[in-house]
């Protein structure tokens, strides 16, 4: 197995499209607990991620036989993961709206509704303090789930020039929200 940890990410998807299952047993060992520890500071749902990343883990292995266009496996895994919690986070904001549309309504539910146009009042005063450009592109990213090589098309722009609005718009919001934290936020406002 040694030699198999000396190999680089490209040459392990490689592999593992071959059907190597050593391959896969090392990105697995390279880069789960890593995804879960970056994920847990924004998402601490242990159980709920340990779940979401062993399912990534399996989509990985089901599309092997795909994965050589692959030129970073821990974006790859990263980028999956967040996307994993987005659709948690999307799916548990319908859950609660289907629950706020029954008849009875609590002071509980009238001060989430309350909380939540706080929230989303807070969060177009955020949006304010970006540029024009810096508001399009954080809205094409996290409303509309553009890539930033979608959205650097869309606008005529590079990617590297998508990377620095983002990087600049995501510093502002994780400034304003830094007691809800961002992921919530985006997730309670954009996915309503």
């Amino acid at each position: 197995m040694t030699e198999y940890i000396a190999l680089q990410d490209e040459a392990l998807l490689a592999l593992l499209a071959n059907n190597d299952n050593k391959a896969f047993e090392t990105l697995y060992q390279r880069h789960a607990a890593e995804l879960y520890q970056h994920a847990y500071k924004k998402f601490p749902a242990p159980h709920l991620l340990e779940d979401m990343i062993q399912e990534i883990f399996i989509s990985l292995y089901k599309k092997r036989a795909t994965l050589t266009g692959i030129k970073n496996a821990k974006a790859y895994l990263h980028g999956a993961l967040r996307n994993r919690i987005l659709n948690e986070l999307r799916n548990s904001l319908l859950h609660e709206q289907h629950h706020q549309q029954l008849p009875v309504t609590t002071t509980a539910e009238t001060d989430n509704t309350y909380d939540l146009k706080l929230l989303e009042q807070r969060f177009a005063l955020a949006l304010d303090k970006l540029t024009e450009r810096s508001r399009e592109i954080f809205l094409l990213s996290r409303r509309d789930h553009l890539s930033n090589k979608e959205i650097a098309q869309r606008l005529g722009i590079s990617v590297k020039a998508v990377e620095k609005h983002m990087g600049k718009s995501l510093q502002v919001m994780r400034g304003e929200f830094k007691d809800y934290g961002l992921v919530i936020v985006l997730s309670a406002i954009l996915y309503q």
